[in-house]
């Protein structure tokens, strides 16, 4: 039984890290991003820097989920954090804004499954009565992430070199891919769904439209311009 729980603890702060690893990363680049734009250069597309993981990010979440429940949340888990980690080191190395604004979506795509997969991996190991407390201590982490994220990417910009705000993901996720791998079991038997493919390009669409819309209007163009109107139009 002490072992059971053990492994059962060790399950939720492996989650715990991957929660955080993904709401913490945008609060951190915002604060670095003056410093980056400095160095990289790109002062017209930084914006992309920021909206590139948000896009893919919520993009991801629907289909990582649906994905989860057919063929199995841990195997998806994983992969987020592996994609994720990728990104990250990929985010440190960008010599362009451009090749950072790609990086970024890469990580995006990594978040969309580690947020969406660790709520319902907790809902699946927690009775009902116990949810309530697990999800209010998962919630915490963003708000966690809203006010520790900024200090410590002005501190790492500062102090060490902006790469580090990318890199200090890696031994968060190295021992959230441990903890997961090694102390999480789920059930071998999974339920066969469909996947509504058009809806879930539709979805990336009116999303992706949406995000360009909120950056572009009133800075590029004018909210009433057609640029804007269009991509409000694409949401229908």
């Amino acid at each position: 039984m002490v072992a059971k729980e053990s492994k059962l603890g060790l399950v939720v702060v492996g989650l715990l890290l991957g929660i955080l690893m993904a709401s913490m990363d945008n609060t951190i680049v915002v604060t670095a991003m003056g410093t980056i734009v400095g160095d990289l250069g790109g002062l017209e597309s930084f914006v992309w820097v920021v909206s590139a993981y948000m896009v893919a990010e919520m993009a991801g979440m629907p289909i990582f989920g649906k994905l989860s429940d057919m063929y199995g949340r841990k195997r998806f888990f994983i992969f987020g954090l592996i994609l994720f980690m990728a990104g990250s080191v990929l985010c440190g190395t960008a010599e362009t804004i451009t090749q950072l604004s790609i990086y970024r979506a890469i990580q995006g795509v990594g978040g969309g499954a580690l947020v969406p997969i660790a709520f319902t991996i907790m809902f699946d190991l927690f009775p009902p009565e116990k949810r309530g407390k697990m999800g209010g201590m998962f919630g915490a982490v963003f708000g966690l992430s809203s006010i520790f994220g900024p200090l410590l990417g002005a501190y790492i910009t500062d102090y060490i070199s902006w790469h580090w705000i990318f890199y200090i993901n890696l031994p968060l996720g190295i021992l959230s891919l441990i903890f997961i791998v090694f102390s999480y079991k789920e059930s071998p038997i999974h339920q066969k769904q469909s996947i509504d493919w058009w809806g879930a390009l539709s979805l990336v669409g009116a999303v992706v439209c949406l995000m360009f819309a909120l950056e572009l209007g009133g800075q590029k163009y004018d909210w009433n311009s057609t640029v804007i109107l269009s991509l409000f139009a694409g949401l229908m």
